[in-house]
């Protein structure tokens, strides 16, 4: 295998991946890792081999094979970076875990499993705008990390391709001749597991994290758009979820007991309560709360209550916060947690940490091209942005361990910008890059190991991504 250029501290972490694999794709899988960290250009398969500097090493036909036919599973690769980030969670506090999808915008009519979503950051409220990509539900694991300062570092975990394809239909192509727009929809179906609802593929995501956590307990933080049935209903006994609670949403009181010799069917709910809406403008005495939301503290105006929202949970009570700013700025906000034993502060800052992912979204499709591959295999398609997920979290792994002992992210002084004290995800990306690139610089001139008709693999990698 040709040499990786990468420190010996950031290969180490590669080795625990060598179970995923066989003897071949772990290989591969070092020099994509490898070709990813140092492309600077579109991540496509063929910039990350050029720059992985195996060119003349390894056929560039084994890096497209490594994504489209090798026999390797996305989440396994999920349950290692699994095992590499608790270490940094101290033991005595819950795990949690962050949920949301992310748009790949694509173009091209041979990318395969894109089809036509809605864009949320194109969109406005008068006019919606749909882009033509690839949906990506992610988990990620949230991390206190120095690096991420108070906010800590969303670490990417497991991905779900959504293709918004409607339920009931067959993935393979129909049995008796059809024509027109019927034929050319069955052709075109994804298959079996890219079929589900984001909140199916946010339940499954969910369930595995579960089952790697053991008895320590998991909260889920999520968008609106997963505080579901599919989600909240029937969840592992050591999962609780942290979301917002619609402004309108029907509260009721808890069932009464049932009466002895009462007959019938129980009841499933008590009175109706005013929603959180009513409830916050018929509210006169607001709580002074101080919280540490988005990396700042902050002072905000709170009151609790515990209430059956019915639609989403009929089977048990759910912990509600309603919150008020101060200043009169925002609207009335409401949110919500299975959890009945945590306090409204818990409640606040866990669904705050759920920014981080969005961090995460930006930098790995700025720094590392989450969403450049222009995949025409279904398989592929299905790999590529994982591994995209698996390269930001050993960057940011490799950067918290190693600035234990050392300044591993220097940054040029910017006289502007005085109060930076945390290193970005570019930062750390620049630090691993330079590491890489110093013991060849200390070295002496490869001409003295090398003739003049062979370049050493450092050197091919340099004009991939000069």
């Amino acid at each position: 295998m040709p040499p990786l250029i990468v420190p010996e501290s950031f290969a180490y972490l590669l080795t625990a991946f060598r179970g995923c694999f066989g003897a071949p794709s772990y290989r591969t899988f070092c020099l994509v890792v490898t070709g990813w960290v140092h492309c600077l250009g579109r991540h496509t398969v063929t910039a990350v081999a050029l720059a992985s500097g195996a060119v003349g090493r390894r056929h560039i036909s084994g890096f497209h094979r490594f994504f489209a036919r090798a026999a390797w599973a996305p989440d396994a690769l999920g349950r290692v970076l699994f095992t590499l980030a608790v270490p940094w969670i101290p033991a005595d506090q819950p795990l949690y875990v962050l949920v949301d999808d992310t748009l790949a915008r694509k173009a091209g009519k041979a990318i395969a499993l894109a089809s036509v979503h809605h864009d949320p950051l194109l969109s406005t409220k008068r006019k919606p705008f749909f882009s033509f990509g690839h949906v990506w539900v992610v988990l990620a694991l949230w991390v206190p990390l120095p690096a991420g300062s108070a906010r800590g570092v969303a670490l990417p975990l497991l991905f779900r391709l959504y293709t918004g394809t409607r339920r009931g239909q067959e993935a393979d192509a129909p049995s008796r001749p059809t024509s027109g727009r019927r034929y050319r929809a069955a052709r075109a179906l994804p298959p079996d597991g890219a079929r589900a609802t984001k909140l199916e593929s946010a339940r499954e995501l969910v369930a595995l994290v579960a089952a790697w956590a053991a008895d320590r307990a998991v909260y889920v933080a999520a968008d609106a758009q997963y505080a579901g049935r599919t989600l909240l209903e029937d969840r592992p006994a050591n999962v609780h979820v942290l979301s917002r609670l619609r402004p309108d949403a029907a509260l009721w009181t808890p069932p009464p007991p049932r009466r002895p010799g009462q007959r019938g069917r129980p009841r499933r709910r008590g009175q109706r309560l005013p929603a959180p809406r009513a409830l916050a403008a018929a509210r006169r005495h607001w709580h002074a709360l101080p919280v540490q939301i988005y990396g700042r503290p902050v002072v905000t105006q709170v009151f609790r209550g515990t209430a059956l929202w019915y639609a989403a949970l009929p089977s048990q009570c759910v912990r509600f916060v309603v919150v008020r700013d101060p200043a009169g700025r925002r609207q009335d906000e409401a949110f919500f947690c299975t959890d009945l034993t945590v306090g409204a502060a818990f409640l606040l800052e866990g669904y705050a940490r759920r920014w981080t992912l969005e961090v995460t979204f930006h930098d790995a499709k700025q720094a590392l091209g989450l969403a450049d591959s222009p995949s025409q295999c279904r398989q592929a398609v299905l790999r590529t942005a994982p591994v995209a997920g698996v390269v930001y979290s050993l960057v940011v792994l490799w950067h918290a361990a190693h600035s234990r002992t050392t300044v591993a992210c220097p940054w040029l002084p910017r006289p502007w910008y005085r109060h930076k004290s945390t290193a970005s995800f570019a930062d750390m990306l620049t630090a691993l890059r330079l590491r890489s690139w110093q013991r060849y610089v200390s070295e002496p001139s490869w001409r003295r190991q090398h003739s003049e008709k062979e370049a050493p693999p450092w050197f091919h990698a340099v004009l991939a991504t000069a």
